[in-house]
């Protein structure tokens, strides 16, 4: 985390090497714990660790946890090795954003990024569901290399999408193998099955409402 990195910075010359010794630094995580704010401000720690540390060692970054303080300053920089992406308690409104405008991060998604996790804030009502949508078919639209997607399954978290009824162009995916995704009802879990995501072997889902009456009966 941040302030773990932060906190190990010019300690002493052994620490300088464990931080940047290639053989150990290959996952770094961007993630802040609260109770260090008031020590040290948050984007005092992020400006030095950008300054100080990423230079040496972004070449050797394969994995990457962000959250949205410091993703502005985190995609500044080139991360040649880099195939993982986590995206961590991002608030919708500012996910959209960065879905929608960042170029670098357009880049990343269609040339690198074969495993992405995104977890998204819960600040907004549960019906925000179209939202969520758009993520999901923008995300395998952008990902060319996509393997792995883990879309708002997490064990704190109860964000569905809904795909049911849209029409094929929507969503489709020729990498994907491994998802794990909330829905909304059983088509839902029908549609992602109907070989719009042709390479998928694993799939782990929650289904937020189970009816008596399945209208996809297509696709069983």
């Amino acid at each position: 985390m941040i302030d773990v990195l932060y906190s190990l910075m010019d300690v002493n010359e052994r620490f300088n090497r464990l931080i940047f010794d290639s053989l150990y630094i290959h996952h770094l995580d961007m993630t802040i714990n609260s109770s260090f704010d008031h020590i040290i401000s948050i984007d005092k720690q992020i400006s030095r660790i950008c300054e100080k540390i990423l230079p040496r060692i972004q070449h050797q970054i394969e994995r990457l946890t962000v959250q949205p303080h410091s993703i502005k300053s985190i995609l500044s920089f080139n991360y040649p090795q880099l195939y993982s992406l986590s995206f961590v308690n991002f608030p919708e409104k500012i996910f959209v954003r960065y879905l929608i405008d960042d170029l670098f991060l357009h880049d990343l998604f269609a040339k690198q990024i074969t495993h992405l996790n995104i977890n998204i804030l819960n600040k907004t009502p549960k019906e925000y569901w179209l939202l969520r949508t758009y993520f999901f078919t923008s995300i395998l639209s952008l990902c060319k290399r996509l393997i792995n997607l883990n879309f708002c399954y997490f064990s704190d978290q109860d964000l569905p999408v809904s795909i049911y009824n849209l029409p094929p162009p929507s969503f489709k995916s020729s990498t994907l193998t491994n998802l794990k995704i909330n829905v909304e009802i059983i088509d839902d879990c029908l549609d992602l099955l109907d070989g719009r995501l042709n390479c998928l072997s694993t799939l782990i889902i929650k289904i937020t409402q189970i009816s008596s009456t399945i209208s996809n009966t297509d696709n069983i």
